[in-house]
């Protein structure tokens, strides 16, 4: 009888083990694993991206643009491959402990990256998720980024809430005229960014930004002034911000 029963405990075993394997998520067809990093409560987010952007490739074409149809790539083989299958959005996931996707997102563009936050005093690990929403042409484009905290939230993103008590996903933008930073110390995010006055004006308006974190929502206060600000220059001091 134990000879048995230990049998059909090693049976039950072997088909609780093929379960949880199959479980497991697998990467999709026509992608590859970009990053992937620990949530810190035995999951894990993974970030996928077009199999045939390399690691290389990735790197040459972020921020510059690139519209990524078949003239964009020098390789005349990929360049080929692209007209009869382009290029596919950058994709984000969530698994769990157990190796099951939780939940999967759309990025709308083909590149990203995943970064850990390091701002000390968040409630729970945070993450920056930035992709390049860079535009061919103009200044006002370039890589826009959230912030998850995926064992709280899952995949949604951060919120602002504005002075009205509004909510809104925080994007934080990194283009030709608007830069941010984030603090090591403690869950703070600077931004500046300069536009026109208006649209018949040449004069700029630079906003200074400050973001703090209340909970698990980001608020935050603001200041402007008669200026014009461009990423190629200095990052304004700590003294220009709210």
């Amino acid at each position: 009888m134990r000879i048995i029963g230990a049998a059909m405990c090693l049976a039950g075993w072997m088909l609780w083990a093929g379960a949880a394997s199959a479980a497991t998520a697998q990467v999709p067809e026509g992608y590859r694993l970009a990053q992937q990093m620990s949530t810190g409560d035995g999951g894990e987010l993974e970030l996928l991206e077009d199999a045939r952007i390399t690691a290389d490739l990735h790197q040459s074409l972020w921020g510059n643009g690139s519209a990524f149809d078949e003239d964009a790539f020098d390789d005349e083989a990929l360049a080929k491959d692209v007209a009869k299958r382009p290029i596919v959005e950058a994709r984000l996931r969530l698994l769990s402990a157990s190796g099951e996707e939780v939940e999967s997102v759309g990025l709308a563009y083909p590149l990203a990256t995943l970064e850990k936050a390091s701002m000390a005093g968040m409630p729970s690990p945070a993450f920056f998720l930035t992709v390049d929403q860079t535009a061919p042409m103009g200044s006002y484009s370039g890589p826009a980024t959230q912030i998850l905290m995926p064992a709280l939230h899952k995949l949604q993103p951060m919120q602002s809430q504005a002075a009205d008590g509004t909510f809104k996903p925080l994007f934080l933008a990194q283009t030709g005229k608007a830069a941010w930073q984030a603090s090591d110390a403690l869950p703070e995010i600077l931004q500046v960014s300069s536009s026109p006055a208006d649209d018949e004006s040449e004069d700029f308006v630079t906003v200074y930004r400050t973001y703090r974190l209340k909970g698990d929502v980001w608020q935050f206060s603001s200041r402007e002034e008669n200026s014009y600000w461009e990423s190629e220059g200095d990052f304004p001091r700590r003294s220009a911000f709210p």
